[in-house]
Order: structure tokens, then sequence, then C-alpha cells
């Protein structure tokens, strides 16, 4: 089990970056999103999904915890799908401990936008 101020810290950086990533984006920020600390793993991975011609803009983003940065992985290969002619997708993923002197902390965390064109 994890120390209760980790799992705080956890939390709130989590907040910050999916509001972050949102305004990034420009998508409204959700009124009634609530992440429970319960679900708050060490990887926070959070995927935009591309745009797509004659559809609408995504308008809310997607996010999952991990354990592991190879779980992070894992999940977002199983989630992002790409067209020849979509745009503006993102991905990101982060380790929730880095700087918090918690476990791993001296593990980089990771982040990675992705916008793929095609040929």
């Amino acid at each position: 089990m994890l120390p209760a101020a980790l799992e705080q810290e956890r939390l709130f950086v989590a907040e910050r970056l999916l509001s972050e990533i949102e305004r990034r984006h420009g998508l409204p920020h959700p009124a009634n999103r609530e992440v429970h600390p319960v679900i708050v793993e060490r990887f926070l991975t959070a995927y935009l999904p591309e745009t797509r011609d004659g559809q609408p803009a995504p308008s809310a983003l997607e996010f999952a915890f991990s354990p592991s940065l190879t779980e992070a992985l894992n999940l977002a290969r199983g989630v992002v799908s790409e067209s020849g002619t979509g745009f503006g997708a993102a991905l990101y993923i982060y380790d929730l401990d880095t700087g918090t002197g918690g476990p791993g902390d001296s593990v980089e965390s990771t982040a990675a936008g992705s916008n793929q064109s095609r040929t």
C-alpha cells in the first residue's frame, strides 16, 4: 500500500496534467470528472483521437492509469486507431512519481505527442 501523501500527490499531478492537455487542445474541461485516488496508478496515459474527415472532432480526452510503463504502452496499442486521412491525434504517457521522492524517482517521465501524416 502506498503512503497517503504519495497517493494524493499522484492524484494532484494527474488532475493538473489532464487539465493542461485539455487546455492545450482546446477541449472543454468536464464539469463532472472526478478522478478517485483508488484508480490512480504510477503512469497516466491520455489519448486524444484523431479528427477524421466528415466526422465531428473529438470533444473529450480519453485517459487511464497503469502500474508500469509497459502496461501503459500496451494500453495505448489497444486504444489508438489511425486512418489514412485523420489528423491531430495526441498521445501522452506520464510517470506520476517523477519528482515526488516516491518509488522510481530516478526514472524520467515520458511524454509523446503523435501527429503522423501518411503519404
